[in-house]
C-alpha cells in the first residue's frame, strides 16, 4: 500500500482533533475556574478547580459542618493537597462525586495522549502494512471511551456543583466557568475523531482486504472465494 493509500484526510484530521483535544484537557486541568462565584457576591470561595481552590484574601474558616480542630483561616489559593489543607481536604473538598470528576478528568488526560502516541506508530510505519490499520481501530477506541468519561465528569461536576449545599459556600451564587466551558468541548471532539479514524481503519481494511483478495486470485486458489 503506497503512501498516498495509507493517509487521508481522515487519517490528518483525526491526529489534529485529537492534539487540540488534548490541549483543552490541559488548559481545564491547570486552571482553576471550573467555578466561580459571582463579583458582586463574597462567598469565601472565588474559584475553584480540579487540582487548586482560591479562598478571598482576607481569610476564610471551614464551613461550620466540617470539623477542624485547628480553628484556621484559609487564605489565597492553595493546592488541593497542601498541607494546609489536610483537615478539611476530606470532609468538604474532596467529596465523592468531586473525586470521581478529578478522577475522570485525569483518565482522560491519560487516554488522549495514548491516542496521539497510537497515531505517530501509525505515521512512522511501526507494524505490518497488514496490521496498522490497527492502529487507527485502537485510536477510534480510545477517543470514544475518552469522549464517555469526560461527559460524565462534565455533567457530575455541573450538576452536583449546583446541587450539594455543603460543597462550595452560596452555590446559588456561583456559576460554571471557563475551564469547565473548554473541559465541555472535549467530548464533542473525541467523538468528532473517533469518527474520523473510524472511517479510516474502514478505508484501510478495504484495501487490506482488496489486495488480499487479488494475490490469491493471483495464485488460481479462486476455491476459497
Amino acid at each position: 500500500m503506497g503512501n498516498a493509500s495509507r493517509l487521508s484526510g481522515w487519517t490528518y484530521a483525526g491526529t489534529v482533533v485529537i492534539a487540540v483535544s488534548v490541549g483543552c484537557l490541559i488548559f481545564a486541568h491547570a486552571f482553576p475556574y471550573w467555578q466561580e462565584s459571582e463579583k458582586s457576591r463574597d462567598t469565601g470561595v472565588p474559584n475553584i478547580g480540579l487540582w487548586n481552590i482560591c479562598f478571598r484574601k482576607e481569610g476564610v474558616p471551614a464551613p461550620s459542618h466540617i470539623t477542624d480542630s485547628l480553628g484556621a483561616r484559609y487564605y489565597n489559593c492553595y493546592y488541593v493537597f497542601d498541607r494546609h489543607l489536610r483537615n478539611i481536604r476530606s470532609e468538604w473538598i474532596f467529596t465523592d462525586w468531586f473525586i470521581a470528576v478529578v478522577t475522570f478528568a485525569t483518565l482522560g488526560l491519560v487516554l488522549q495522549p495514548l491516542a496521539i502516541i497510537f497515531n505517530i506508530l501509525y505515521y512512522v510505519r511501526v507494524c505490518s502494512p497488514h496490521k496498522e490499520h490497527l492502529l487507527m481501530l485502537v485510536s477510534s477506541l480510545l477517543n470514544v471511551v475518552n469522549g464517555f468519561i469526560i461527559a460524565i465528569a462534565i455533567f457530575v461536576f455541573g450538576i452536583m456543583a449546583s446541587r450539594d449545599r455543603e460543597w462550595m459556600p452560596q452555590p446559588e451564587s456561583n456559576h460554571l466557568s471557563y475551564s469547565w466551558g473548554v473541559a465541555a468541548v472535549v467530548p464533542v471532539l473525541s467523538f468528532v475523531a473517533s469518527m474520523c479514524h473510524t472511517i479510516d481503519f474502514l478505508r484501510l481494511k478495504s484495501y487490506r482486504d482488496r489486495n488480499a483478495r487479488a494475490k490469491i486470485y493471483a495464485r488460481g486458489e479462486f476455491a476459497k472465494y
